[in-house]
């Protein structure tokens, strides 16, 4: 894979430009795009910058969970590239363009972990179109990723192939999250590696619900039961305004054996091109700590 300093964003293929007044402005791979973001709310945008979008995106109407609808001309093989990884884009319903790039931060510390991967089994729960899991697998885990959407699990799948790891020792799977956990259970399977980016809302392929609030503990719980003294490597994180990284590392500190102070919680940000920082979620992570070479 490339080097530390070259596994980031390249500035021609992601820059946050500006936010403010709930949307922000990015380029991926040199398309400009407008959309929303709650956490823009209250902050002002510099709009003399905004007349670039070649794309925007917003709601169809006044309703919260309605279809977001897109204006403007995009590119029809429409990617962006993440050191060695490339990934599609799409003009999604939901306003989604098929990558989070607040995570970069977490694919760069999979990348950079001072611990060797090859051969440790990982799971990649609410897997979406796949960063987390080509960053595991570019390192030698056997990764199982897991979506409730088959057509995202295809686009991760199409992700793998474009960024070279078609090779790569990763199940792709299409469930439930918490229908998978009980069921890898029952089976007596364990992993090494835990890794969830769970929605605020979600539905299984058979209809299944998912409210975070509701649901995170006790995913948590199943999770643990997956490691057990195995685990080698966490890594949670979410977009809900309720959930911020203490209340995370909370509850993966009551779930799990770790040590309190190996346990590293943040917010997630994307720095901007006019200075400014934006707010795009919680995070907690721990890996293992090294003693002589080998795990403590």
């Amino acid at each position: 894979m490339d080097s530390k300093n070259q596994f980031q964003f390249d500035s021609t293929q992601y820059r946050l430009i500006d936010f403010g007044e709930e949307q922000k402005l990015e380029s991926f791979g040199g398309v400009v795009v407008c959309r929303e973001t709650p956490s823009a709310l209250g902050i002002k945008g510099d709009r003399k910058v905004w007349d670039t979008a070649h794309l925007t995106c917003g709601r169809d109407g006044k309703l919260i969970n309605v279809n977001r609808v897109w204006e403007g001309s995009g590119k029809s093989d429409w990617t962006t590239r993440f050191g060695s990884f490339e990934f599609e884009l799409r003009q999604t319903p939901t306003g989604q363009v098929g990558i989070f790039p607040e995570q970069a931060t977490n694919w760069s510390w999979i990348h950079n972990l001072p611990m060797e991967l090859s051969g440790l089994k990982a799971l990649n729960l609410f897997g979406y179109t796949g960063g987390s899991t080509m960053a595991l697998a570019a390192r030698g885990a056997e990764v199982v990723h897991c979506d409730a959407a088959k057509s995202v699990v295809n686009w991760a799948r199409s992700n793998a192939r474009r960024s070279g790891l078609e090779n790569a020792a990763i199940r792709w799977i299409v469930e439930d999250a918490m229908t998978f956990v009980r069921r890898e259970i029952k089976r007596g399977n364990k992993y090494h590696i835990v890794v969830a980016d769970p929605p605020t809302f979600g539905r299984g392929p058979s209809g299944e619900s998912w409210k975070i609030q509701r649901d995170f503990e006790k995913l948590l719980i199943g999770l643990s039961q997956l490691t057990l003294d195995q685990c080698s490597m966490l890594l949670f994180s979410c977009h809900t305004p309720e959930f911020d990284h203490h209340q995370l590392a909370s509850l993966v500190n009551d779930t799990f054996t770790v040590k309190t102070n190996q346990l590293e919680s943040f917010r997630l940000t994307i720095p901007s091109t006019s200075g400014k920082v934006l707010p795009s979620g919680h995070c907690v992570r721990w890996f293992k700590p090294l003693r002589n070479g080998v795990p403590s």
